[in-house]
């Protein structure tokens, strides 16, 4: 359920009092699955269609990555994306002009180069049995039938070449809830996705042949763990006028504070978002929109900063934050803050409602 902030401006008077109401995302009580991963050995992997530094690649290629750990939740709904599990991805460089296929213009794509198979659309496995793996574009959407070296992800490119043969495209890689999770070992041979231009070949192959991929490893151990959260179910925050809010660009910064119990010894990590129908002004600046911008009585020029305990620093939205470890059966207490936000000039009085929703993981 969504954070909710509701207030009222009125001219070079107040902002009348907001209320802030907040709900994890997840169920209060949940069993999750710990997933453990350990550093194993990548072979280096022949592109023979995508191939040697015709295009260079910033940093530099292959990347081989390797998750600390995971948790699944049992509930969690198949298909569904692991909480904590996200891993961005940017590079950028040049590619030599060699026609037909790597000039200006050309599509720049992913392939699953791994030797699994796709078991949804768009998530292919690891070697683990109810964990699969995802690469979705900039754009969101999710590299579907990328199975071998030669596929074709045009509808869900990367980007495309620029006329000075530059490129920067940036992707992230997740994993996936395919199903009933077991212990085991990530193949190396099936969590790799390569990147290249389409149809380029070794003259395509950002990074240069046999270094072109992403690849990810690992030893999955699994174990149970409940955790319990509670939230406040409102934040009030005080009134302010809307000509001071204007002139500080803040004010009416108001503690809550998020607990957690869990029967398990954990690392926890938290991320914030807008709920649905509600804008992120700034993410690094954990700024949120109004949800009831436009509509009649609602306010405009003003929304809400999450900030850290102290008021001091803003907590950033749509990224992970480490809350640290927990002990069993010892309550945890995260602390926050919640305030007006100028978005630039004079606000206008009417109601102010913005909403959040923030996810717990576990390790």
């Amino acid at each position: 359920m969504p954070l909710v902030v509701i207030g009222w401006l009125q001219r070079a008077a107040a902002l009348r009092e907001a209320a802030t109401s907040l709900t994890p995302v997840m169920n209060r009580t949940q069993f999750f699955h710990l997933v453990r991963r350990w550093l194993v050995v990548i072979a280096c992997l022949a592109a023979p269609h995508l191939a040697h530094a015709n295009c260079t690649a910033t940093p530099a290629m292959p990347i081989l990555q390797t998750l600390d750990s995971m948790a699944v939740a049992v509930n969690l709904t198949v298909g569904s994306t692991i909480p904590g599990t996200v891993r961005s991805y940017q590079f950028s460089g040049s590619c030599a002009n060699v026609a037909p296929w790597v000039v200006p213009g050309a599509p720049i794509i992913s392939c699953y180069y791994g030797s699994g198979t796709e078991v949804m659309p768009g998530v292919y496995s690891t070697g683990v049995a109810g964990v699969g793996i995802r690469l979705r574009n900039a754009a969101g959407q999710p590299v579907t039938n990328a199975s071998t070296i030669w596929c074709d992800t045009r509808s869900a490119n990367l980007g495309y070449l620029n006329a000075d043969m530059t490129y920067s495209v940036s992707v992230t890689i997740e994993f996936v809830k395919t199903g009933p999770i077991a212990s085991g070992s990530l193949d190396p041979s099936q969590t790799i996705f390569g990147f290249g231009v389409y149809n380029g070949s070794r003259d395509g192959a950002l990074g240069g042949a046999g270094n072109n991929y992403i690849g990810i490893s690992g030893t999955i151990a699994t174990r149970e763990i409940s955790c319990h959260v509670l939230s406040p179910t409102t934040v009030s925050l005080p009134a302010i006028s809307a000509r001071t809010l204007a002139t500080q660009g803040s004010g009416g910064n108001t503690p809550f504070a998020i607990q957690l119990n869990c029967n398990s010894a954990a690392i926890v990590g938290i991320t914030l978002d807008g709920a649905a129908g509600t804008p992120v002004m700034s993410a690094p600046a954990g700024i949120l929109g109004l949800s009831n911008a436009g509509t009649a009585g609602a306010a405009s020029g003003a929304g809400v900063q999450i900030m850290n305990a102290s008021g001091t620093a803003p907590v950033p939205l749509q990224v992970r934050n480490a809350m640290g470890s927990i002990q069993a059966n010892v309550p945890a207490t995260y602390r926050f803050g919640a305030r007006y936000a100028s978005l630039g000039g004079t606000p206008s009085p009417g109601t102010v409602t913005s909403s959040m929703v923030f996810t717990l993981d576990y390790q």
